[in-house]
């Protein structure tokens, strides 16, 4: 049994941006410098929407 579906307009693929972006970042950086990068990332993106849009 075999089913195939139509791939709608605003379907994405596995290729966006945003993983290629990762992608490489998690090729470069490693495993563990990926997860620092972007625990160091949501750091700064929560200061940044405390001190602009909360205050």
């Amino acid at each position: 049994m075999k089913y195939e579906f139509e791939k709608n307009f605003l379907d994405k693929g596995i290729m966006t941006l945003r993983f290629k972006i990762n992608y490489w970042l998690l090729k470069k950086l490693g495993l563990n410098g990926f997860g620092l990068f972007a625990f160091i990332w949501g750091i700064f993106i929560g200061i940044i929407i405390y001190e602009f849009i909360l205050k």
